[in-house]
């Protein structure tokens, strides 16, 4: 066992952001929403018992859970990036945050609460750190120990937006990017095109309403989705093929959207401009990956913004909620701290019925081959009683170092160490699951990866968005 190594850094998370990555790099490892599935059964195949991806807009973050003596979990991770993405790990590694233990629950308690957001107090990223729960439910790949750290970062994310004040102003990466037209422009009686129809699109519409704009245009892939859209959110569709057309009457255009190519370019933004006479033509795009060629913005009297330039518009009216967010991350601290605890002490309680289970199979066992060789039945009955009498005496100080163990903070160590003793990962002849069935899921760092059914669909919400994240 390593020593070096403390039983809590089983959890890891490994990812890149806003703060440490330019959009750039960030959307070159984006994780696109169909994708996510191949990608958590390719990173659970990497010898992880559980795994999950968080991909938005401000980041790409892999939080997985590995055996506890597992030392090399990051670089598996790092490796994993390289290979599924195609790109070389040394061009992104110098950008990546790593981070095991109560330091990786802490952290994703603050990234779901939005304390770790581009807009501080942002409404989005709950949503969207659902929908990462959701789809690694269904893929199999999230268990107790995930379960447990996504489901109490959900609450506090709640409890911090009623009780702490971090929500009172509208604060999304939309509002945002609204807010960004409106300093560039005087964004009313503006005609304004919004090319995505998500729910960053939705708030983006929702923003543009009470900005007093102009006509507001909606293009999505599909005519019957602009239109549905447009309906249910106010505005006009329009179809895509006819972007050209709306790029002449929109003064400012919004991207969030998940095309897996540029959408609008060079040729596209000098069409524009030729047929605008000197009129400007503002294109903020809020994709990642992005949806405007960047070369667009290079073309005269075209504007372009993409979600790295919300920065500035994100400090606006941070420091009263940065007040709000210094007063609840210690809670946070301590709240991840105190769920891994639980964990670890589930994890003693499932080795001390797994023991039992062990030691009573081979008991069973040992009784079967005595009446299979015709031992007087009254022998039996005496063998029986003993056996019962040497399997407590042989379980008593095992059985009581364990719990002593989880009282003592120790639980995963003493685990660990009972677990090899009795060589619990290979299961004797006749035992049975009641263990198993008895404690749930996979205990922590306890059992090779074993396959898990999906979560109920309710369990996450449809959403997409961005932390910012994906239209």
């Amino acid at each position: 066992m390593n020593s070096a190594l403390r039983p809590e850094d089983a959890l890891c998370l490994t990812g890149l952001s806003h703060y440490t990555a330019a959009v750039g790099l960030r959307e070159r490892l984006a994780f696109r929403p169909e994708v996510l599935p191949r990608a958590l059964g390719a990173i659970r195949g990497r010898r992880f018992l559980e795994a999950a991806i968080l991909s938005t807009c401000n980041r790409v973050e892999v939080l997985a859970v590995a055996r506890l003596d597992d030392a090399e979990a990051p670089q598996r991770i790092r490796a994993f990036l390289s290979e599924f993405h195609g790109v070389p790990e040394a061009e992104f590694a110098p950008a990546l945050y790593e981070l095991r233990g109560p330091r990786a629950a802490e952290h994703l308690f603050e990234v779901t609460a939005s304390l770790d957001s581009q807009v501080l107090g942002e409404t989005e990223i709950l949503a969207q750190a659902k929908e990462a729960y959701r789809v690694a439910a269904e893929a199999g790949t999230c268990g107790r120990v995930l379960r447990r750290l996504f489901e109490r970062s959900f609450f506090i994310s709640k409890e911090l937006r009623a009780e702490g004040g971090i929500g009172r102003a509208q604060a999304s990466v939309s509002s945002a990017a609204v807010a960004l037209a409106n300093k560039l422009f005087d964004v009313r009686g503006r005609n304004v095109l919004v090319i995505g129809t998500g729910e960053m699109a939705a708030g983006i519409v929702r923003s543009l309403k009470g900005s007093g704009v102009g006509e507001v245009f909606v293009a999505s892939r599909t005519e019957a989705r602009a239109a549905e859209f447009a309906q249910r959110e106010g505005g006009k569709p329009c179809p895509i093929q006819k972007l050209p057309e709306y790029l002449l009457l929109a003064d400012i255009v919004l991207v969030s959207a998940a095309a897996p190519n540029y959408i609008i370019g060079p040729a596209q933004a000098q069409a524009a401009a030729a047929g605008r006479r000197g009129r400007a033509l503002c294109l903020i795009d809020i994709s990642v990956p992005r949806n405007v060629d960047p070369a667009a913005g290079d073309v005269e009297d075209v504007f372009r913004y993409d979600i790295d330039d919300l920065e500035n518009v994100a400090k606006e009216g941070r420091r009263e909620r940065e007040q709000v967010a210094a007063r609840w991350r210690p809670r946070l601290a301590e709240e991840a701290r105190e769920v891994l605890r639980e964990l670890e002490d589930c994890g003693a309680q499932y080795t001390a019925h797994r023991l039992l289970e062990h030691i009573n199979a081979i008991r069973q066992d040992v009784l079967r081959q005595a009446r299979t060789a015709g031992l007087d039945p009254k022998a039996v009955e005496e063998l029986t009683r003993a056996l019962e009498r040497m399997q407590g005496r042989i379980l008593h100080h095992p059985l009581e170092t364990l719990k002593q163990a989880a009282r003592e903070g120790d639980g995963p160590e003493a685990t660990a160490w009972v677990s090899r003793l009795f060589r619990l990962e290979t299961p004797v002849a006749g035992e049975t699951a009641a263990a198993k069935e008895n404690m749930g899921e996979t205990p922590m760092l306890q059992t090779e990866p074993q396959p898990q059914g999906p979560e109920t669909r309710n369990a996450g919400e449809q959403a997409a968005g961005t932390d910012g994240a994906r239209p």
